[in-house]
């Protein structure tokens, strides 16, 4: 026996391996770790490859930014995004790239917020576009005639065709209708698209048309006709203040609300043309005709503006008074309505008219006052005669024969027309002599009441129903249409609030008509540059309901 541990196998030889055992475990350790390493290094972890996806980060997060504030069409973000990402790639929300594995794995889309004001600021800006691109056709058109204007007039077609739709999907976005989120952003981007397509349309062919009118050689003959203009201008608003006394003195505050300002709102935009005529001149002095050309377009919109507001007052006075002379056979007839009414209550029958003749008795009551008041109201007098008469006409659709029905409907159908008419017709006018202080709401209602009166005549024929629900509403999204407008304008801060200096036409100060012409949408960046294009305005200003946007 050996001698050890007492009994059994000798293992003192394992001493002689821990060593070596040691060893061999400190090697495997040293390139388990050196292998590890490498692996990471191989996907991606060296410190310059780490700052490259940084950077790319950072480049894409500042893409999506501008493109959510407007600086970036989406065709222009689509480029820009390929640089980042490589060709091919179209995501279907800004701030996605389907390559990278979806939202996750990149900074994030703009807000709906953001997409929101996008889709405003471009709506105000394509409305002013297409308002201005109308105006200058007509001068165009009276100039050269309609064969030399007529691509432009196609495009300017083209573009209020996809405003009107876009108008029509911002008022359901403004409908009280729940939707989704998907459904509010695919709405916006269609906005976004539609403006982004009418403004870019009328920029490409507002290149030929500004070598048409060629104001840097015309400008001496463009300021003849400007003078000339501007002393039957001013003629026309002397005649206009006569109106508006006679106005004021047969109607009421109300009815004549709508245009109780326009002659101080002319003399503004005379004051305005001559300021910039006097600066057109200077610049020819000096030898400067772009400058020169500048300041005529500034001046014929003054001029333009001035007419608008003139006739205006000519519109109102001819509506009131149409109204004032359909008002006393209105009355008479809900009179006999009422007696009809009555009568057949009393005979007991149909007593479901009790309400009906109440309403339609105390508004009677109430406009037979105000007439022998004196002055009124009739427009809004003849709406209330309407809606009070409309409840009889369905109690008594039992006791009048069919001839008498539908000479009734046609009635209420022709009264609801002309009513959307009038209040359409005041609601546009106001805004078009007063764009640089309107915002979208108020744009958005009356695109909606001109859509709606439209729908209404073209079905009058084969669906009078229907037709008086489209002209009643037309109506009613007209005079809120005014409404928001006046509200607009009465929160409108001026030169102020929109930070011009008055630039080529003087200094800061409301002088000269600049308080008149910044209101009126004239003193602003585009026609400065002598452009209509892009989304350049200011309607970053707007929240979708208040606030203020630039003209086109």
């Amino acid at each position: 026996m050996m001698g050890g541990y007492g009994s059994g196998m000798d293992v003192s030889w394992l001493f002689w391996l821990l060593p070596v055992a040691v060893a061999v475990l400190v090697a495997a350790l040293a390139a388990r770790a050196l292998s590890g390493g490498t692996r990471r290094r191989g996907t991606g972890s060296a410190p310059g490859q780490n700052r490259n996806a940084a950077d790319r980060s950072n480049a894409r997060r500042i893409l999506d930014q501008r493109y959510a504030g407007g600086e970036l069409d989406t065709q222009q973000y689509r480029d820009r995004l390929a640089l980042l990402t490589g060709p091919g790639i179209q995501p279907e929300k800004p701030g996605i790239n389907p390559r990278d594995g979806g939202p996750g794995d990149q900074p994030a889309a703009p807000s709906l917020p953001e997409l929101k004001q996008r889709a405003v600021s471009l709506l105000i800006a394509a409305d002013d576009a297409v308002r201005s691109g109308q105006q200058e056709a007509g001068f165009a058109q009276a100039q050269f005639g309609d064969v030399s204007v007529a691509p432009y007039a196609k495009a300017l077609a083209n573009a209020k065709s996809d405003l009107s739709e876009s108008f029509k999907l911002q008022q359901q976005l403004d409908d009280a209708i729940p939707a989704t989120e998907e459904q509010q952003w695919a709405s916006y981007t269609e906005i976004i698209s539609r403006c982004e397509s009418a403004n870019h349309a009328l920029a490409e062919q507002k290149v030929s048309f500004d070598s048409l009118r060629e104001l840097e050689k015309n400008a001496p003959q463009a300021l003849e006709l400007l003078r000339a203009g501007r002393a039957e201008a001013a003629a026309k608003v002397a005649d206009a203040e006569h109106a508006m006394t006679g106005l004021r003195a047969r109607y009421s505050d109300a009815a004549v609300a709508p245009v109780s300002d326009n002659i101080a709102q002319a003399r503004e935009r005379l004051k305005f043309l001559d300021t910039a005529a006097q600066t057109a001149q200077q610049k020819l002095t000096e030898a400067d005709p772009g400058a020169a050309a500048i300041a005529v377009r500034a001046a014929e919109e003054g001029l333009h503006q001035t007419n608008v507001l003139v006739n205006a007052i000519g519109k109102v006075s001819h509506d009131l008074d149409s109204a004032r002379t359909n008002l006393d056979p209105a009355v008479q007839d809900a009179a006999q309505d009422l007696a009809q009414a009555k009568a057949t209550m009393a005979a007991g029958q149909h007593t479901d008219l009790a309400g009906p003749v109440a309403g339609a008795e105390a508004v009677l009551n109430q406009v037979q006052q105000q007439l022998q008041s004196g002055r009124i109201d009739p427009i809004a007098a003849l709406q209330r005669m309407e809606a009070a008469r409309q409840g009889l006409d369905q109690a008594l659709s039992g006791v009048r024969n069919q001839q008498d029905q539908a000479r009734r409907a046609g009635q209420a159908l022709q009264q609801a027309i002309m009513n959307a008419q009038a209040r359409i017709s005041v609601a546009s006018d106001y805004i078009a002599a007063r764009r640089g202080g309107v915002g979208p709401g108020a744009r958005t209602r009356l695109a909606e009441a001109q859509r709606n009166l439209d729908t209404a005549l073209s079905i009058q024929q084969r669906n009078p129903g229907s037709s008086l629900t489209y002209a009643q509403q037309a109506g009613v999204l007209a005079s809120r249409a005014a409404e928001l407008a006046r509200s607009d304008v009465q929160g409108f801060g001026g030169l102020d609030n929109r930070g011009y200096g008055g630039g080529m036409f003087g200094s800061r100060g409301c002088g000269g008509g600049l308080g008149g012409a910044v209101l009126g949408g004239i003193l602003i960046d585009s026609i400065l540059r002598g452009g209509h294009g892009g989304d350049s305005g200011n309607g970053a200003g707007w929240d979708g309901d208040s606030g203020s946007g630039d003209s086109l």
